[in-house]
């Protein structure tokens, strides 16, 4: 289930990198995104620009590539881990309504292309002056560029494909990056102290104001699509904000060449740091082997599990979810010791009687495994 790549594919915009003759549109947003990163542009960057009305094709168009199976078979995934209640009608055409109402720009890592898109959400309509949000939109969209010509951005994604929780770990650094740099450039436009909005929990509050966008999607949204699309910005946004206080942009260069591993680390950066204090790189991707009886096999990570069960999660080790083609689970999960497996146990069956599923459940030590069918 490539839960973290359909919210790469559907949050981000487009850029194209080439060898181009004349002089790049983007050339002045260019210089600046250089200025406030201290990273140069190996390559131009060219943009496209299309309509709102041709958003959902081309989304589909890109999910076809980068996931291993259909979007219908991706909805039968989240509904097996409980991620997505099964009744909840339209479930496709409800995602795309929340990204129809939040995107302003796609970006997809895969082609490296950028895409503008004409008309604002109709949820930002009211507004009188857009320019601002489409200017820092373009910065947030052109440090992806730099990150992939700098960093082998697209390359290292492509390795997580199928390993979930990695994936949105990277992807927080991804994003969170672009964000800073970002509000870097609206505090400088409003003639505030990047650095002193650093030192303070302002970036993170005025992050938090994302929050405040739920209001404008629709009530019957499935939460999981609204908080695997927050987690990113908010988490990544925090670590980069850390590491900026701790050196400056050259300390976010440091954390591209050992990124966070897992979801685990962005939610406990103390750890992610002590990791990189020692001189140690993170786990190998998950990459398990293909199954004709399975749908997929799944890394789910801290985010998922805390996402269904909350601070039951506490002390996650590792995981391993198969999920069959016949909509039956087995999740082996690794915990830090027996009394945190216990509390996760307790609070997973719990969870899946609540929903009228009645589990097999095997407990040893720090492991779990629990297995059922909807």
């Amino acid at each position: 289930m490539r839960m973290s790549r359909i919210r790469a594919v559907l949050a981000a915009s487009l850029f194209v990198v080439g060898n181009l003759s004349a002089a790049s549109p983007l050339e002045k947003e260019m210089l600046e995104v250089e200025r406030l990163r201290g990273l140069t542009f190996r390559h131009d960057v060219t943009q496209r620009t299309i309509d709102r009305s041709e958003l959902r094709p081309l989304i589909r168009e890109q999910l076809a590539k980068s996931i291993p199976y259909s979007i219908e078979d991706y909805v039968k995934v989240l509904e097996a881990l409980q991620l997505v209640d099964a009744s909840t009608p339209d479930v496709i055409g409800r995602m795309f309504q929340l990204y129809d109402s939040q995107v302003l720009a796609f970006y997809d890592p895969m082609t490296h292309t950028y895409f503008a898109i004409r008309q604002l959400p109709e949820s930002l309509g009211g507004l009188t002056d857009s320019s601002i949000l489409r200017e820092s939109v373009v910065m947030h969209e052109l440090v992806h560029a730099l990150q992939d010509q700098h960093f082998s951005a697209s390359t290292r994604d492509r390795a997580l494909q199928h390993d979930t929780d990695g994936e949105l770990a990277y992807h927080a650094l991804l994003e969170g990056e672009a964000t800073l740099v970002m509000l870097d450039y609206l505090l400088e436009k409003s003639g505030q102290s990047f650095d002193e909005a650093v030192k303070s929990d302002f970036l993170i509050n005025a992050l938090g104001g994302a929050a405040a966008a739920e209001k404008a999607v629709d009530a019957a949204t499935p939460r999981y699509f609204i908080e695997v699309l927050k987690f990113p910005y908010l988490e990544g946004l925090k670590l980069v904000a850390d590491a900026y206080r701790r050196g400056g942009w050259k300390e976010i260069d440091r954390l591209h060449s050992n990124p966070p591993r897992t979801t685990r680390e962005l939610l406990h950066p103390t750890e992610y740091w002590a990791r990189v204090a020692r001189g140690e790189k993170g786990s190998a991707p998950f990459n398990p082997p293909a199954s004709r009886d399975l749908l997929t096999t799944e890394r789910l990570g801290e985010f998922h599990w805390r996402y269904l069960v909350g601070d039951h999660a506490e002390g996650w080790v590792d995981d391993r979810v198969m999920v069959k083609c016949d909509g039956s689970v087995v999740a082996e999960t690794r915990w830090e010791s027996a009394a945190k497996a216990a509390s996760f146990r307790d609070a997973y069956v719990q969870f899946l009687r609540e929903r009228h599923i009645e589990p097999q459940v095997s407990s040893k030590g720090t492991s779990v495994t629990v297995a059922y069918k909807q």
